[in-house]
């Protein structure tokens, strides 16, 4: 492959095959979301036909997940085609999230796959040895999915070789060149907690509020005024404000401190039973005892103590605004 320069002093391969084939890649994985959205679709009409009204919000949720992941591959797909910065930026970030996402995905299903299956084999109702091959075959299936994808897009989408490339076919100041790589997916993160906030409403409006369980209007209001804080954090962290970035900090940290202070004095499954879930999955929750091993706390304090570590590492992207 010729090498290129750019300014004169950097050399480069192009990487352009690359880019087309690891778009053709992402529209690929965005159609068989596609696909799943379809099947969402035939399933929900079924549960309406037959009247299992409490599992349609689950089916709803798919539906949507999938509509949005499938449109944002193909989307990212065309972009790394035409070889643009901004999807290369945000392949980057959304490649290293799902990474991370994968590798902690992985180690709770070490940890807490065999609790589940336990009780079933216990009761003689699956053998070992079938409980066995299935945590196997998930496992594997998690590595690929989970961290070997995106550690091909991390490794491909970073390589300077790719961004020159992107660099010299692409240069129009975009969207993305106006923020650090991290800045950006911080305010992204944000913004995410702003927009999922609102689904609170298929679950009754139900939160969380130091020492409380809100549902109602009055869980409305305050999921609805967390959802607009996060969405200015969101925008102004991108802008390189300050003091957008300690309302999320602020943020991040009130929150967690309200489901602790909440979670200590109710019981996690008086707060789903707040939420509408049915008695049939709370019934599944108590059986298979879904978290409420201990480690299961320590593993989520592991996380948020990572998030908030990041936000601390961006912060030397900000200047504090003159007087």
């Amino acid at each position: 492959m010729a090498e290129k320069k750019i300014d004169g002093n950097l050399d480069f391969k192009d990487r352009k095959t690359g880019l087309v084939i690891f778009g053709i890649v992402h529209i690929i994985i965005g159609t068989l979301f596609a696909l799943g959205m379809l099947v969402a679709f035939v399933v929900m009409g079924f549960i309406i036909n037959r009247g299992f009204e409490s599992s349609l919000l689950n089916v709803v949720l798919l539906f949507c997940s999938n509509s949005l992941l499938a449109i944002w591959f193909i989307w990212m797909g065309i972009g790394s085609i035409k070889a643009r910065k901004w999807a290369r930026a945000l392949i980057l970030i959304t490649s290293w999230l799902w990474f991370i996402c994968g590798v902690i995905g992985l180690i709770f299903n070490l940890l807490f796959m065999p609790d589940f299956f336990g009780p079933m084999a216990t009761g003689e109702e699956i053998p070992r040895e079938i409980t066995f091959g299935v945590h196997s075959i998930v496992t594997g299936f998690m590595i690929f999915i989970l961290i070997v994808i995106p550690g091909a897009f991390v490794l491909f989408y970073g390589s300077r070789h790719v961004k020159a490339t992107c660099e010299q076919r692409d240069p129009r100041v975009r969207w993305t060149d106006k923020a650090p790589l991290p800045v950006i997916t911080l305010s992204s993160l944000l913004g995410c907690n702003a927009i999922l906030m609102p689904f609170a409403a298929f679950s009754r409006w139900t939160t969380t509020f130091f020492g409380f369980v809100l549902s109602g209007i009055p869980g409305a209001v305050v999921v609805l005024i967390y959802a607009v804080l996060f969405a200015y954090a969101a925008w102004g962290t991108y802008k390189l404000q300050i003091k957008a970035w300690w309302c999320g900090f602020v943020l991040t940290i009130a929150s967690v401190v309200s489901m602790v202070m909440t979670f200590s004095r109710v019981s996690r499954l008086e707060f789903y039973e707040k939420m509408g879930i049915s008695k049939e999955h709370l019934k599944i929750i108590q059986e298979f005892g879904m978290f409420q091993n201990p480690i299961h706390l320590v593993f989520v304090g592991l996380i948020i103590i990572g998030f908030l570590g990041f936000m601390l590492y961006t912060k030397r992207y900000f200047k504090a605004s003159a007087p």
